[in-house]
């Protein structure tokens, strides 16, 4: 006996499909069964398939929706996120919602096979080149979301209070991958700044298509990403630090919201703290910056 998808066109999002970037994390996994259980075909982006098999039938079993699959994909990589693309397109001719939730944080500055620093490369490049490249798919879909997953490191490179002193995030458009002075924290947050601002520019562009483009940042949650930028003078405490932390379901909330509640669908250009909206650092808005940074990031990816 074929086994039958619980969703229906009485689901909130029956018939619209989702795209989650870092579904494997614990942020990303909740984002995802979330989405799948109002109804949505919902596709996981995930680095390793053996992941994605065991989140696919987890989401499956908990949510009784059976339109869920995963792609693999290594998003610090510009020929891997264009592979993805194609296998989007394979599979579906449509996309409502993209959640652009994938993130990393490393101590030590690394390149990626590109040539470009990571931080750079994950947290602002893929989301921008994925953005782009799935957008006539949107554009057909319309009404359709870009949700972009930011940080409060946009405005306080040390967002936790007892991680040191605080620091805004600078966009320095003659050193956009550390290459002079690295710093974790400061290349994170300036990466992040980067996706919100590209994210502006893009909802100019998209002004009146029906496809809107939003950032928020969710909160503090604990997820891995909080051991990463712990200092090692903290490290040992974090388990008691993480009970005043939101948690993976708690971030997730702000997300799937923005994602998905109706009254929310023709907002863009707009960024979130959880569920309200607020100014991100006043640099963030000035056009000239803005539209020098998408040039530069355009010209890092190869589009035109």
């Amino acid at each position: 006996m074929t086994a039958v998808s619980s969703a229906s066109w009485s689901s909130p999002l029956w018939g619209q499909t989702a795209l989650v970037t870092g579904a494997a994390g614990g942020m990303g996994r909740v984002i995802a069964t979330d989405l799948a259980r109002q109804g949505a075909a919902v596709l996981l982006v995930v680095r390793r398939a053996a992941q994605g098999k065991v989140l696919k039938r987890e989401i499956a079993q908990a949510t009784g929706n059976l339109e869920v699959d995963f792609l693999v994909a290594d998003l610090s990589v510009q020929t891997s996120i264009r592979q993805l693309v194609t296998a989007v397109r394979q599979r579906h001719a449509q996309l409502h919602i993209l959640v652009n939730n994938a993130g990393v944080h490393l101590q030590e500055r690394q390149l990626s096979v590109d040539g470009i620093e990571m931080h750079f490369a994950v947290n602002h490049l893929a989301p921008f080149l994925l953005s782009n490249l799935l957008l006539d798919m949107m554009n057909v879909s319309a009404p359709a979301r870009i949700v972009n997953v930011s940080s409060q490191t946009i405005a306080d490179t040390r967002s936790l209070p007892f991680f040191g002193r605080s620091r805004p995030a600078v966009l320095d458009l003659n050193d956009l991958q550390s290459a002079r002075n690295f710093e974790p924290g400061v290349a994170y947050g300036r990466s992040k700044l980067a996706m919100v601002m590209c994210g502006y520019v893009l909802a100019r562009r998209l002004q009146g298509s029906g496809v809107t483009v939003n950032a928020l940042h969710p909160g503090i949650v604990a997820t891995d990403i909080v051991a990463d930028v712990a200092p090692p003078l903290v490290r040992p405490f974090l388990s008691v630090i993480r009970r005043f932390l939101l948690t993976p379901e708690q971030g997730a909330a702000s997300t799937v919201r923005l994602a998905s509640l109706p009254e929310l669908e023709t907002v863009t250009g707009t960024y979130f703290v959880r569920a309200n909206e607020q100014r991100s650092p006043e640099s963030s808005y000035d056009v000239l910056t803005q539209e020098r940074l998408w040039n530069a990031s355009a010209a890092l990816v190869g589009l035109s």
